[in-house]
């Protein structure tokens, strides 16, 4: 028995170690003594954790960052065998082990101080135990100790060798990049020596580089990150955006990004965002992002969130994007679609509330002015939102039908912003509409929130990256105000403007409740631009509304909302559970047996 299960072990290890190729990784502390490995195979995700300590290593997945509730593996090596035990939290003490082991080892070593630990699971696993591995945002709790588990009992790790960490484990980019085709040049847009600030933990920091001047047009085929060596504890996540219609800087081209947003207004089109675990921009075959010859973009503009929470003294740095382009012009432009709610004071959301709904949209009446030579395919999608901002989704109607989910995070960090890539394109059609759901956490918070470009205001977005491209900017809605007014009885005047009028109210549940129906059932004002930001709705029955008053009014999105709600997930684990359950039980009632 004992020889089976060493000859198991081993072409386990064989298996494994013939491809230890993975797609990302991160490290889970600035310091860099704890680092994360990772790859999706079908319903799998293998992962391997390698750590500075010679005692068990513990990596816990849940939504919230902490213990209680949290599927946690913990792992080490002992006599060159390594061991694995599945556990979930049940608070601040050592979590308590799982009935059912769903965690598997692959391999383990323990070398020069250094224990690496190989791993995997089910995507899903059925158990009541575990964390379902989706498209969310995932915090990762982990620890380290350098000494092993007595028999099942671990000496608690201290409040120097744990912490946690946002990650986005699937639908990511990955860190694996084919091969450039020849002829294929590059130019860096990187941070300018930035010192990063030692008495804060979070600081965003922008900087301005400029498109080389080409005479032809010429394409972006990938977009990679370059983080400094040394920072990547530090640098958490960066966004390149394009700087339409500017012509020249003639200001600080590095400076923080509170300050860039109002001095660098124009730079407001996402290209490329990266986050810790994710890797490079590859756009799709036959597609590519146009540059220089007479397009309107000359300047991009790089912001990179630092994320310092050992406050670190003396650390520069000068990461950044790698931009590859070609002479050799693909099929089809890239583009980009923001969509969702427009920013502005006609934006509220309650104080006090834990899971609180907020609703934009695209209707078909702007995709037809937008989509005019035919239909878009989707291939990225970036969500936004700020602070309170805990869970954001996009789906698609066609004529009244519910198509899907675009993407989706249901446990949304403000502190990480990854493009998620989808596996097939999305195709989108002008007579489409789309919906975009944004919910809010306010517990912390006494007044009310409004849209804005701080990170204390809040926005709700999403940023649809697509081919072909199409002369299309944004297409947002938000709620008819006048009928909140109304509601509410604020009773408006011209010495209280809107926002004066609802910080005033004591927000009880039967206003929150008339808000709430608002988002929902009132009837919208709809907006839709082209690249400049000059009104798309062009035909004769809107020229009136638009000249007047800037937007279209369209019919209240209950019914798309009610559809959407509707909707129950398929649940996976109906069957599996079952037979998982049942196979234990026959396993416990042999094991008795054998005492009977």
């Amino acid at each position: 028995m004992l020889r089976t299960r060493i000859l198991l072990f081993l072409l386990c290890a064989l298996r494994v170690f013939g491809d230890k190729t993975f797609n990302h990784n991160v490290f889970l502390d600035s310091k860099k003594n704890i680092q994360l490995f990772w790859k999706v195979e079908d319903d799998t995700i293998i992962f391997e954790v390698r750590a500075n300590t010679t005692g068990y290593i513990g990596i816990g997945l849940n939504s919230n960052g902490g213990m209680k509730g949290a599927d946690i593996m913990m792992a080490w090596v002992a006599d060159g065998t390594p061991f694995i035990s599945d556990r979930h939290g049940i608070g601040n003490e050592e979590p308590n082990v799982d009935a059912l082991e769903d965690y598997e080892i692959l391999y383990g070593s323990e070398a020069d101080g250094l224990t690496t630990i190989g791993y995997q699971r089910k995507l899903v696993t059925c158990d009541v135990n575990d964390y379902d591995i989706t498209s969310d945002t995932v915090r990762v709790i982990w620890s380290y100790h350098p000494d092993d588990p007595e028999g099942t009992t671990a000496v608690y790790h201290g409040p120097q060798r744990r912490g946690v960490k946002s990650v986005v484990l699937i639908d990511v980019g990955s860190s694996k990049v084919s091969e450039l085709p020849e002829g294929t040049t590059s130019f860096d847009i990187l941070m300018d020596n930035v010192l990063v600030p030692e008495d804060t933990v979070t600081t965003y920091w922008a900087n301005h580089g400029e498109i080389p001047e080409l005479a032809t047009p010429h394409h972006v085929i990938r977009i990679e990150p370059i983080v400094q060596a040394g920072n990547e504890g530090i640098v958490h996540h960066l966004v390149l955006k394009e700087c339409y219609g500017l012509t020249n800087i003639t200001g600080n081209r590095s400076l923080h990004y509170v300050d860039a947003m109002y001095q660098y207004s124009a730079c407001s089109k996402m290209i490329y965002a990266w986050a810790v675990g994710g890797g490079p921009l590859e756009f799709p075959e036959n597609v590519g992002y146009k540059i220089a010859g007479e397009d309107p973009v000359k300047f991009l503009q790089l912001t990179i969130h630092y994320d310092n929470a050992q406050l670190l003294k003396g650390v520069y740095d000068n990461s950044g994007v790698r931009i590859y382009y070609t002479s050799n012009i693909q099929q089809y432009d890239s583009s980009m679609l923001m969509v969702g709610v427009k920013t502005s004071k006609f934006f509220p959301i309650p104080p006090k509330q834990d899971a609180f709904p907020v609703y934009g949209s695209c209707t078909t009446k702007c995709l037809k002015e937008l989509l005019t030579e035919g239909d878009m395919k989707i291939f990225a999608v970036f969500l936004h939102a700020h602070l309170a901002g805990v869970g954001i989704r996009a789906t698609h109607y066609r004529n009244g039908k519910y198509l899907g989910e675009i993407s989706k995070d249901s446990a949304y960090d403000f502190d990480l912003q990854e493009v998620r890539y989808l596996k097939e394109p999305w195709v989108v059609k002008p007579e489409d509409d789309l919906l975009v759901e944004c919910t809010y956490n306010t517990m912390d918070r006494t007044n009310v929130t409004y849209g804005g470009l701080a990170t204390s205001e809040e926005m709700c977005l999403a940023f649809l990256f697509y081919y072909p491209k199409t002369n299309a900017g944004k297409c947002y809605s938000s709620p008819q105000p006048k009928t909140l007014e109304e509601n509410l009885n604020l009773g408006v005047t011209k010495n209280k403007s809107f926002r004066e009028a609802l910080q005033e109210l004591d927000w009880t549940e039967e206003r929150v409740d008339v808000l709430r129906k608002w988002w929902k059932e009132a009837p919208r004002m709809s907006y839709c631009s082209n690249h400049s930001g000059h009104n798309a709705f062009h035909e004769d029955e809107f020229v009136e509304e638009v000249r007047r008053y800037g937007y279209v009014e369209t019919k209240s999105l209950d019914n798309l909302i009610d559809i959407q709600n509707e909707i129950v997930e398929e649940n996976k684990c109906s069957h599996s559970t079952s037979t998982k359950i049942s196979l234990f039980t026959v396993l416990a009632i042999l094991a008795i047996s054998q005492f009977i």
